[in-house]
C-alpha cells in the first residue's frame, strides 16, 4: 500500500458531512509503521496495540472449542488437548500450528483404525509436520542452494566420519565448485555462495556462526540444524532432484 493512498484516507474525513471513515491497520511486522511516510503518520493519529502470542491455557480453550466441532464425545484421549496446546505454545503461541497438530494426529489414529486418539498421536503427528516441513523448503528451493545444502552435506558425512573436525565457508564451496562439475552447472561466485549459506540459516537449515580468523579476515562455522534421522532422507532427495 502507497504512502499516498493511506495519506489520502486519512485527509478523507475533511470532506465527508454525514459519515466519518476509521482506518484499522494489522500487520505481523511490529516495524511496520516506522516505514510510513512521517507526513502519513502524523495524520492517522494512530493507537497501536500489541497482541502477545497464546499461552497454553489459551490454545487449549481455543483447541476444546474445535474439538467440540470436530470429533465425537470421547473420541480424545485426557491430555491430548494439552500436549498439542504445550508444543505450540512453545513454538510462539501459534494456534494454527496447534490445530495442525490435532489434525494430523487424528488423521494418522484414523488411517491406524484406532477409535481414540491418544497422547502418543500428538508426538507422532509433530515429527511428522517437522519432517514435511523440512522436506518441503528444500524440495522448493533453486538449484543453486540444493547444490550448496548438498555440499554440507557431504563435508558433514565426513564429520561424522572423523574425517574433519569442522568445516567452514571456504571448505563447502570448494566442494560446492566440484559438484558443479559433476552437475554440468555454472557455479557461483563465493560471495553468493555466502549468501545462499545465510539464506539456509535464516530457514534453520543450518547453523552458520560468523568467527574471526585474525589476518585472514572472517568466515562462517557451518552445522546442520536439521534432525539427524531426516538426513538420509534429504541427501537422497536432492541426489534425485539434481541427478548424482
Amino acid at each position: 500500500m502507497s504512502d499516498n493512498f493511506l495519506y489520502s484516507l486519512t485527509r478523507l474525513n475533511q470532506e465527508l458531512k454525514n459519515s466519518q471513515i476509521s482506518i484499522i491497520g494489522i500487520s505481523n511486522d511490529v516495524t511496520f509503521l516506522e516505514n510510513i511516510d512521517p507526513r502519513v503518520r502524523s495524520s492517522l493519529g494512530e493507537e497501536e496495540f500489541i497482541f502477545p502470542p497464546y499461552n497454553a491455557i489459551q490454545l487449549q480453550d481455543i483447541l476444546n472449542e474445535r474439538c467440540k466441532l470436530a470429533f465425537k464425545e470421547g473420541v480424545l484421549s485426557e491430555g491430548v488437548v494439552a500436549k498439542c496446546a504445550a508444543y505450540a505454545a512453545r513454538e510462539h503461541g501459534d494456534a494454527r500450528r496447534a490445530l495442525d497438530l490435532l489434525r494430523v494426529a487424528a488423521e494418522l489414529c484414523e488411517r491406524d483404525g484406532k477409535k481414540k486418539i491418544g497422547e502418543e498421536y500428538i508426538d507422532i503427528a509433530n515429527s511428522k509436520i517437522e519432517k514435511d516441513k523440512v522436506l518441503d523448503i528444500i524440495e522448493t528451493y533453486p538449484k543453486q542452494h540444493k547444490l550448496v545444502l548438498y555440499s554440507i552435506l557431504k563435508l558433514n558425512n565426513k564429520k561424522n566420519k572423523g574425517k574433519i573436525e569442522k568445516y567452514y565457508t571456504g571448505d563447502v564451496y570448494n566442494l560446492y565448485q566440484d559438484i558443479c562439475i559433476q552437475t554440468k552447472t555454472d557455479s557461483l561466485t563465493q560471495r553468493r555462495v555466502s549468501d545462499i549459506l545465510a539464506d539456509l540459516d535464516m530457514m534453520g537449515i543450518i547453523n552458520a556462526k560468523i568467527i574471526s580468523k585474525g589476518r585472514y579476515g572472517r568466515t562462517r562455522e557451518i552445522k546442520l540444524a536439521v534432525p539427524q534421522n531426516l538426513l538420509e532422507k534429504i541427501e537422497k532427495t536432492i541426489k534425485e532432484i539434481l541427478g548424482l
